[in-house]
């Protein structure tokens, strides 16, 4: 490749052995890039601030939810017992079918309107 070549045109080996000029970048591309991962850079920044926070307030508020917890595990038999009680009623009966009936309606609308 090195070798001189009878057959090679001198101007074209001139035209490839001169300086080559580079195109200058497309105003519109370049800011749009740059728009996009300065984007994608606040996004990141925002989750893991967020992130920190959520950590943050789990170790601050962890005694008030273990009290929570400890207060709720002992009401959660009283209220078993009261929506046992209610379900055993007529009324509670019709309105826990008709609540049934609304979740599955719902749940069908939202899965149609995932596939459409």
């Amino acid at each position: 490749m090195n070798e001189q070549n009878d057959e090679f045109d001198p101007r074209l080996e001139a035209l490839f052995r001169s300086e080559h000029t580079h195109l200058p970048s497309e105003p519109f591309s370049s800011k749009t890039l740059a728009a996009i991962a300065a984007a994608r850079r606040r996004a990141l920044l925002t989750r893991r601030l967020l992130q920190t926070a959520g950590v943050i307030a789990l170790i601050a508020l962890s005694p008030q939810l273990i009290d929570a917890s400890a207060w709720l595990s002992t009401k959660l038999d009283e209220a078993f017992e009261l929506a046992s009680a209610w379900l055993t009623t007529p009324f509670g009966l019709v309105a826990a079918g008709l609540a049934a009936l609304a979740v599955w309606w719902v749940r069908g609308r939202v899965r149609t309107r995932h596939w459409r």
